[in-house]
């Protein structure tokens, strides 16, 4: 530690730096101890500001002031840590993370190597981006914003100073109108005030402007007078409340973040001598965390964010005292043996070692691009036991096969979608009874099951186009706006199913939820309009005047689903409306799909399942109708649950007995699972007049 000291060190400082990371870290670990730990990032930013703009003013005064010196010295600081924690991340995710995880982790290692993190996870927060304690490198988003601070403040300190003009003046004008910037998009959007550069600078500032007016007043000596007491006293204190009664709910940064920003530069501005920061701050403990603060800022959240993922976002408890235990020990590790033999030493190493730094990053930063840009690198040998349980590509017919089949012409007019369509139909067998699945890619899933548990596969047909309900007179619009082609394809099925003698059993199955909550868009044939938007599927099936968009949605439903068994059952076929299976949350896969799996038990801590009571909440809306329907037709229709097989009293299971039956995505079964969901389905002899509502 001594090395790190020169005529104007601080100890105090580095305390304050211990204040601000064990705030973040306590919060990351056991967030509802410490609900507005995150303000301690505000601190660094103060800190950052006071320091760096101290060392400009110090050498622009001396006519020492050099670009290329002070971004050599930013990279000795900065570098050597970040590229030993980007690697260490990319390492482990190789072994630990599926494809999709790992490819996203590539993109946040090119973005942490050009500093632009901030902007990357602004871009990405929205509907469908992940959860933020699954981003291991999220916490780069702040160093983000202070190396783009450092490209633009010293070259405009430098005008300043060559002009002659009063940097105080650009400095509080600059602060001013980031923080009205602040204030102003904080109510309207607070992911942009978060994350973006220009919100934030003031912080940065004010740290700045504090050092400018130490450096004309030297004022750095200690500082004993009862007013110093009083305003170090009042810095603890605003810092202090800020961690305290600040959380995540809160519009931040926003006027709350004045709380952390001026007890830090009140801290800063009481001197050295106060007894807070001459006992508190400046003693042992708190300097030696201080000197370690960067590695360990770098280290902490990607040990945490790996363990959440292993766990699929359950609490660690005790774990996350390890993981920070963990933390602590890589970063003393990283600042010993990486940070200060790259920093210091000899002079004549020092371009060499300057070089090597930009080299390496340069390529770190290329590496996780690589990893983005390969798609996660899906076959790479780690992956190799995880590969054999998953059934990626279920097996189809072949375009040109679609294409020669006359039914299939009349059924898809021209117009078959390889990557949609699912369609399984030979020469139909004469001697037996055919039952026919139809569905979206769901009931494709569910085919898969069915034709391989049958006693002869080629009983089993399967006519179905993936994102289409399979109702009647109603089409689908995706969220990209475009249409899935679902008419006049169903309504061609079910008339050829309804024309067919040999077809006497049909399956119905699809993903139910995503057209009651939104996930695509109904819109009805016969000019009865359309449903854009939905509540949540758990919404009562009586529509209240609160949510009109549900009931719409709701009664396309009801309609296509009676429109379609009229029409079948007038044709004197059987019906098997299966509900649907369990949509696990990805968090759960996450933990399922972990190379690190098989060293968990099996049990309901581990996280592979989700409550079945949730299962229910999801689907209670879609049971409702088809129930409904179902109870029309007494004689032809039954209603068939595949949780019955799927779940037990209390959790349904994305595994059975050592296999995974869940694909990645959560809502697919496998090959395995769907052949689970099948048997129990044929359980009895006669058929589907057997089927009894699943208990």
């Amino acid at each position: 530690m001594r090395t790190h000291r020169h005529l104007a060190y601080r100890p105090d400082i580095d305390g304050l730096r211990a204040v601000a990371i064990l705030a973040v870290i306590v919060f990351h670990a056991y967030p509802r101890s410490l609900p507005g730990g995150f303000a301690g990032v505000d601190v660094f930013f103060v800190i950052s500001g006071y320091l760096i703009g101290g060392i400009i003013f110090r050498n622009l005064d001396a006519g020492s002031f050099s670009l290329a010196d002070f971004y050599a010295r930013r990279a000795k600081r900065i570098f050597p840590a970040l590229i030993t924690v980007l690697l260490g991340g990319l390492a482990f995710g190789w072994f630990a993370l599926l494809a999709d995880e790992y490819r996203a982790l590539g993109k946040h290692v090119a973005a942490g190597a050009g500093f632009v993190s901030n902007l990357v996870l602004w871009r990405e927060s929205g509907y469908f981006d992940t959860a933020a304690e699954f981003k291991p490198l999220l916490h780069l988003w702040s160093l983000g914003i202070e190396e783009q601070f450092y490209l633009l403040y010293p070259l405009l300190m430098a005008l300043i100073w060559r002009l002659r003009a009063n940097p105080a003046h650009a400095l509080l004008s600059l602060a001013a109108l980031s923080f009205g910037g602040n204030l102003y998009l904080v109510h309207s959007d607070t992911v942009s005030a978060f994350f973006l550069p220009f919100t934030r600078f003031w912080e940065l500032l004010g740290g700045s402007t504090l050092a400018y007016v130490h450096f004309r007043r030297a004022a750095a000596k200690p500082s004993t007078s009862l007013r110093h007491e009083l305003q170090a006293a009042a810095g603890i204190l605003l810092i202090a409340a800020a961690i305290l009664v600040l959380d995540k709910d809160k519009d931040f940064p926003g006027a709350w973040a004045l709380l952390p920003t001026l007890g830090a530069l009140l801290l800063i501005g009481a001197g050295q001598g106060t007894w807070i920061n001459r006992r508190l701050l400046a003693s042992r403990p708190m300097v030696f965390i201080g000197v370690i603060s960067y590695p360990l800022y770098l280290w902490h959240w990607l040990l945490l964010s790996f363990g959440l993922i292993l766990r699929s976002g359950e609490p660690l408890h005790h774990r996350a005292a390890l993981l920070i235990a963990a933390a602590f020990a890589l970063a003393w590790l990283t600042f010993r043996y990486v940070e200060r033999p790259l920093r210091f030493g000899a002079f004549g190493l020092q371009r060499l070692k300057q070089a090597s730094l930009w080299l390496m990053l340069a390529a770190t930063g290329g590496l996780g691009l690589t990893v983005f840009r390969a798609d996660g690198l899906p076959e790479r040998p780690a992956l190799a036991g995880v590969r054999l349980k998953i059934d990626r590509d279920l097996p189809r017919l072949a375009a040109e096969g679609y294409r020669g089949n006359g039914i299939a012409k009349a059924l898809f007019q021209g117009e078959f979608k390889p990557g949609d369509d699912f369609f399984q139909l030979g020469d139909l067998p004469k001697d037996q009874p055919l039952t026919a699945v139809i569905g979206d890619s769901h009931g494709n899933m569910l085919y898969q099951g069915l034709a391989t548990a049958a006693a002869r596969p080629e009983t089993v047909i399967n006519l179905g186009r993936g994102s289409c309900l399979p109702f009647v007179g109603l089409n689908t619009v995706k969220k990209n706006g475009k249409s899935a082609g679902c008419q006049p394809f169903v309504g061609n099925v079910v008339d050829f199913i309804a024309q067919t003698p040999e077809i006497t059993t049909v399956v119905i199955a699809a993903f139910y939820k995503q057209y009651l909550d939104g996930g695509v868009t109904l819109r009805s044939t016969q000019g009865g309009g359309s449903a854009p938007l939905t509540a949540s599927s758990s919404a009562p099936l009586a529509a209240s005047s609160s949510a009109p968009l549900a009931a719409s949605a709701a009664e396309l439903f009801r309609t296509g689903l009676s429109d379609t068994l009229e029409r079948l059952v007038r044709a004197n076929k059987r019906v098997v409306l299966s509900l649907d299976n369990p949509d696990m949350d990805r968090t759960v896969m996450t933990a399922c799909y972990s190379l690190l799996r098989p060293l968990l038990p099996r049990s309901p801590e581990t996280g592979c399942q989700m409550p079945r009571a949730g299962h229910e909440r999801d689907q209670a809306l879609a049971r409702g109708l088809i129930e409904e329907a179902a109870a029309r037709f007494p004689d032809n229709v039954r209603v068939f649950d595949p949780a019955a097989v799927l779940c037990d009293a209390q959790y349904c299971y994305a595994y059975h007995k050592d296999d995974l039956i869940y694909q990645f995505d959560g809502n697919h079964l496998t090959v395995k699972g769907a052949v689970l969901v099948a048997e129990r389905l044929f359980a009895r002899p006669d058929g589907v007049r057997t089927f009894a509502h699943a208990p």
